[in-house]
């Protein structure tokens, strides 16, 4: 039975009740504030994967198509309380689920429960050996950092009255620890690239090490095509240790329809966000289950061909099944045979200057992965994450303004985009290069199939040709409508208080 509406008008009830959402943050087991995310997903707090109902809106309501009325950002912050029966306040202009909704996501809770099962499994005793010195380094690190962190925080608290909040190495769950490790590793990533280059270049110059560093050098520019061939066998795509990067947000897959093992895909990624976690985690690692939930399908990351140059680095990309973003890459894979896919990050850089949490704008300007998958018969599977941007704060600079203009030039001039972001820290929550606790739930869409064209409408054909235009045009609009689908069968659940809609930019 219905509580009875009170007096007070819905905007002010609103406002009221998510006035006390905001004051009631609390401290999960690391110490960081758990609190809604822009998307209504609650941050898990309670077990290494979180409760199974925070990554859902409230009760079994959801947000009406009749929705539309714009909040305000700061208070979208708050979000309603995930996980219990909203207030009548906030059931007003929702919907309830259907019986097959409802079946829908019951079935989706009980894969989750099953997946934490065998992630909570307690490991072998070599690979606790394993993790000891990675675990004393963290607490050395912790020892260090605090005394560093002293005189910094002693000077916030007395002359600005701010208090950087730290917690312990000894108050966190151990789980939790492997879990900033592994992710602290691949945040790590883009810093090492400097430290290899750096050791790289006093190799060359050391007598005892010129000769092998110029014939490794050589290979990797020249000799090894695996970047191009995807040939590497990507074993480290199933180490175990990957399950606990997806606890740490947690990341989630689902798949909307089993694909067919004897066709060729090409998977297309949104939104990039600033380093697209969601597409690392569940494509470039077993860790969510893809070769239980897509048997037979043989997928490779794509990423950008300068991180192939890398010494050192790129073997660890490789192994993962990382490939090279190039035209000739994509032909290359796709033509290996039935079964074989490729993903993309379909925005790249220009998509992730647009990242802002709570929002939903991607770039689809470019029609190069149409093109890709007509030339090879490959179906396109769109792939939309909720929750990709809100695992940073960023800084957004609109569209023409000095910064924004300062952004795209250096864009187009190094290949590589430069948003402004801040997350975590590894022992302090107020900044700093690690991701915040926050969900990405990761849906497959239904694929589209494209058709066997005439070899004289492959390559060049597709771009310079009317009849070849149309075709890339038509399918296209085919993808975006087909995403755009995704996107409203989805909003309800998992980005009930998004500030705005989804754009898509061309």
């Amino acid at each position: 039975m219905e509580r009875p509406q009170t007096q007070a008008s819905p905007a002010r009830s609103e406002a009221r009740r998510r006035r006390g959402d905001r004051s009631k943050g609390f401290a999960d087991e690391d110490g960081e504030t758990s609190v809604n995310t822009p998307n209504g997903m609650q941050t898990p707090y309670s077990t290494s994967m979180g409760s199974v109902s925070s990554y859902s809106s409230s009760g079994d309501y959801a947000m009406s198509e009749a929705e539309g009325s714009e909040v305000d950002p700061a208070d979208d912050m708050a979000g309603d309380s995930i996980g219990s029966k909203p207030s009548s306040s906030s059931v007003t202009g929702r919907r309830r689920l259907t019986q097959e909704e409802r079946d829908y996501f019951l079935r989706l809770e009980k894969e989750w429960r099953e997946e934490d099962a065998w992630a909570d499994q307690p490991g072998s005793w070599y690979s606790m050996l394993a993790w000891m010195p990675v675990l004393i380094g963290l607490r050395v690190f912790n020892v260090l950092l605090s005394i560093a962190f002293w005189p910094v925080s002693f000077v916030a608290r007395v002359f600005f009255g701010k208090k950087i909040h730290t917690v312990s190495f000894w108050d966190v769950p151990l789980s939790r620890r492997k879990q900033t490790a592994v992710v602290l590793l691949f945040v790590m990533l883009l810093p090492m690239v400097v430290v290899v280059y750096s050791w790289t270049l006093v190799l060359l110059l050391f007598p005892l090490t010129t000769f092998p560093t110029l014939c490794y050098l050589v290979w990797i520019i020249y000799v090894d095509k695996s970047p191009e061939t995807g040939s590497r066998r990507p074993f480290l795509r199933y180490w175990k240790m990957w399950r606990h990067f997806a606890n740490y947000f947690p990341l989630r897959l689902i798949r909307t329809t089993p694909l067919d093992s004897r066709r060729k895909y090409v998977f297309c990624y949104h939104p990039h966000g600033i380093i697209s976690l969601g597409a690392f985690g569940n494509f470039a690692t077993d860790s969510t289950g893809f070769s239980r939930k897509f048997p037979g399908i043989d997928l490779r990351v794509l990423t950008l061909a300068l991180n192939f140059y890398c010494p050192l680095l790129r073997e660890f990309l490789l192994y993962l099944g990382l490939c090279s973003a190039a035209k000739k890459s994509c032909n290359q894979i796709l033509q290996r045979g039935p079964g074989s896919a490729i993903m993309l990050v379909v925005g790249g850089a220009a998509e992730s200057l647009d990242s802002q949490p709570g929002t939903y704008r991607l770039t689809l300007g470019r029609k190069g992965f149409v093109r890709v998958a007509l030339d090879n018969g490959a179906d396109l599977v769109p792939v939309l994450a909720f929750g990709e941007n809100d695992v940073f704060d960023t800084v957004y600079l609109p569209p023409n303004s000095w910064a924004r203009n300062v952004q795209e030039f250096v864009r187009k001039k190094l290949g590589f985009a430069t948003p402004i972001f801040s997350g975590r820290g590894i022992f302090q929550y107020n900044m700093g290069l690690m991701p915040h606790r926050r969900p990405i739930i990761v849906v497959v869409g239904k694929p589209i199939k494209m058709p066997k064209i005439p070899d004289e409408l492959k390559g060049r054909a597709l771009s310079t040709t009317a009849e070849g235009v149309a075709l890339v045009d038509k399918y296209h609009e085919k993808y975006v409508k087909a995403l755009r689908e995704l996107w409203n069968l989805y909003k309800e659940r998992w980005a009930v208080h998004r500030q705005g809609s989804l754009l898509i930019q061309k």
